[in-house]
């Protein structure tokens, strides 16, 4: 494991308690739409910070994910895959993959945000992506996702420690440089081709990517 991964399982990030998370809303593995539950609320009124390298290892937690799925004008589809297996990227299972929704922890450098969980993607949108204000044109909450793995003891699957808090980035700018390096062979995609590539044997389309496609095609339908 490289220094600068080391640095990012240092640092403290955002956790809710699924106690507190769940109290009122059955857990499930599911999409919870954003205009019938305010998981968001909840976590705003009752996050804490532990440091990452706890919270990948604590089921009393779930992680609040940012994760956004960005579209242009044209309602294409930014759509990029990681870089192989020495990437500074934690999740080694990601190397390699396409994918189409982009994510962040949020860490407590974030706190001092009236919302960190929007500021978070915000920030992370313009630095990543190479994005100025101009460029955005709305940043729209469209679900909540938590997906409990089969044995929601299980602590090698990822998605037992994690909430997606996901929304819809519509952005002018479908020219920009990318100043992530870890993301390669990036565009911009129509729905009918990102559907044949999901599809497709010939495309390495990561699992998840393959899960929230139909959603997303129903949001742009």
């Amino acid at each position: 494991m490289n220094q600068i991964v080391k640095d990012k399982m240092a640092r403290e990030i955002m956790v809710v308690r699924n106690s507190i998370l769940f109290k009122d809303y059955l857990r499930e593995t599911r999409f919870y739409p954003n205009s019938e539950f305010d998981f968001q609320d909840i976590i705003l009124n009752n996050y804490e910070y532990i440091v990452r390298w706890d919270a990948e290892i604590n089921l009393d937690y779930k992680q609040p994910i940012t994760y956004s799925v960005v579209i242009n004008e044209k309602n294409e589809i930014f759509v990029y895959k990681r870089w192989w297996a020495w990437s500074n990227a934690w999740e080694s299972r990601l190397h390699s993959k396409i994918a189409f929704w982009i994510w962040w922890h949020i860490e407590r450098e974030n706190e001092i945000a009236e919302n960190p969980i929007f500021d978070c993607l915000k920030k992370e949108i313009k630095e990543e992506l190479n994005f100025d204000d101009k460029d955005i044109i709305s940043m729209t909450p469209i679900w909540y996702i938590n997906h409990d793995w089969s044995d929601i003891n299980d602590l090698k699957e990822v998605w037992n420690f994690h909430i997606w808090v996901a929304y819809l980035v519509r952005v002018h700018n479908s020219n920009f440089e990318l100043l992530d390096w870890e993301l390669e062979n990036w565009e911009f995609v129509s729905l009918e081709k990102l559907e044949e590539m999901v599809n497709s044997q010939d495309y390495n389309v990561e699992w998840w990517s393959k899960i929230l496609f139909e959603p997303v095609k129903g949001i742009l339908k």
